[in-house]
């Protein structure tokens, strides 16, 4: 494949329950991204209300049953129940040569063309990694006791509300088939956090190359890089819809994971409220391509 002319694009993943997460998600993505492809994976059945929105933002919508079926079923084997968060698997089966996934709880506060730039060295760039204290979201300390994982596998322990990758990768067959070895570390895994285990293992043990931004920027010499933001962080400083590290380090995104309860009513107690509600509040225009 011609890497000047593949097709690059962004996916996420929602359904009726985060409606209001969406809209500010798609309203900050087309505010700084107008014409980079965008597609819809459905977490379950019930996202009339999102796909009612696709023609407003310019997005699509995967429709593959079978292959969000295989996800589901993945789900049940460590949950016992479907979970939609395992869907995002279908990303490197999708329409994207080269791709990026992104969770709503965001808002997109700048391009995100660089991201794809890092896919010259890396074949999985995720957020956040390798930082002792994320680790806990990702593997119970008795992961070390198992000897399934080596120490550097288990340190990488990435967030996985972002990635970048290339189709073909982790495909469907490949994902089904470490499942028996993923439940072997089941018991080590931090299942409150969803999917981000089983994907952190599926990454680790692929015999692809790996990073993050994180490390992008201040281990492996790469100046371009931009950063993710948590919004439970505080001292960060909200400007005309962007928010800006104390150090001058580049934020292109700020997530809301661990506050899903905060967006309904009043949004009381919702960290960073006011570059939220930039995106979110009716008198911004909902027609921005």
């Amino acid at each position: 494949m011609n890497k000047i002319n593949a097709t690059r694009g962004v996916y996420f993943l929602a359904n009726n329950g985060v409606f209001e997460q969406s809209v500010g998600f798609l309203r900050s993505f087309r505010t700084h991204n107008p014409k980079l492809p965008l597609c819809l994976i459905p977490f379950d059945s019930d996202f009339d209300k999102i796909s009612a929105l696709k023609n407003t933002y310019s997005f699509s919508v995967f429709d593959d049953s079978s292959l969000l079926a295989s996800c589901d079923a993945i789900s049940e084997k460590f949950h016992g129940f479907k979970l939609g968060t395992y869907r995002k698997l279908v990303a490197w089966e999708g329409i994207f040569d080269d791709f990026i996934y992104i969770d709503v709880d965001t808002v997109v506060i700048d391009s995100v063309d660089f991201a794809f730039e890092h896919l010259k060295q890396h074949d999985y760039v995720a957020s956040h990694s390798n930082i002792e204290t994320i680790r806990r979201w990702v593997w119970k300390d008795s992961v070390y006791s198992t000897n399934l994982l080596t120490t550097p596998q288990i340190a990488y322990s990435a967030n996985t509300g972002f990635f970048v990758s290339r189709r073909g990768l982790l495909p469907m067959k490949h994902c089904s088939a470490k499942v028996s070895g993923g439940l072997e570390l089941k018991e080590s895994m931090e299942l409150d956090c969803m999917e981000q285990p089983f994907l952190n293992y599926l990454v680790v043990t692929s015999g692809y190359s790996y990073t993050s931004l994180l490390r992008l920027l201040t281990a492996e010499n790469a100046p371009a890089a931009k950063l993710e933001w948590w919004a439970g962080t505080p001292a960060g400083r909200v400007e005309e819809g962007k928010l800006y590290h104390p150090s001058g380090a580049p934020i292109f995104l700020v997530h809301w994971a661990g506050f899903s309860n905060n967006f309904g009513g009043s949004r009381a107690g919702l960290p960073y409220r006011d570059l939220w509600e930039f995106y979110r509040r009716p008198g911004f225009s909902a027609d921005i391509l």
